[in-house]
């Protein structure tokens, strides 16, 4: 099978031994770049996570690999970009989902909730990720600081889900979770309203 990055091309045996070339390989690129690792292309399938099993799956039928990677300011402003959007619909869902719990608790608002879990998560990673950068977006200690009450929230919420308190879940729904998406929504636009670091991401 070959291993393509950029302009750059391997040929490697498909064999297990060469999914841990690959991985050495993508870290490399790392180190010597300013960039960070994106995705994989297997045989033309974009391939987000579980990488490694997935090519072992696949390994004695695989063809062509393709490593694709994003400058750490681009996939700071795409993510960004994307959480926006995401809160976008999260956030009248959000409010759909308090004025139902309050009349009752479904299998529906739990499932809601395990969205709503499933989203801060993948917010959690991105602040996570740009913390450790050198690049950091405009606007970028609001955002952190707004993120911190959305964790803490959800903090709150966890432990009324343990006892099952829907009156304390719906709540903190409510009063807490929902004023603090909105305020990282407004954050959020204001960082991607600076035309200088989009500028610069191009």
């Amino acid at each position: 099978m070959k291993l393509l990055y950029k302009s750059e091309q391997f040929d490697l045996h498909n064999n297990v031994a060469s999914i841990t070339t690959i991985f050495e390989k993508i870290n490399d690129f790392i180190v010597d770049n300013d960039i960070v690792f994106s995705h994989l292309i297997v045989d033309d399938v974009e391939v987000y996570e579980n990488h490694e099993d997935y090519l072992k799956e696949r390994i004695g039928e695989i063809i062509k690999v393709e490593i694709v990677t994003r400058r750490t300011k681009e996939m700071i402003w795409e993510t960004m970009t994307s959480i926006n959007i995401y809160l976008e619909g999260a956030i009248p869902a959000l409010k759909v989902l308090v004025d139902e719990s309050y009349e009752k608790f479904t299998g529906k608002t739990w499932e809601g909730i395990n969205q709503l879990a499933e989203g801060m998560q993948w917010i959690l990673q991105f602040t996570s990720f740009t913390k450790n950068t050198s690049q950091k977006p405009s606007n970028w200690t609001s955002i952190q600081k707004d993120v911190k009450e959305c964790e803490e929230s959800f903090s709150k919420l966890f432990e009324g889900v343990e006892v099952q308190d829907t009156v304390l879940i719906s709540d903190i729904l409510s009063y807490e979770l929902t004023p603090a998406y909105e305020e990282l929504q407004r954050d959020l636009a204001i960082s991607l309203s600076d035309e200088e670091f989009m500028k610069n991401v191009n």
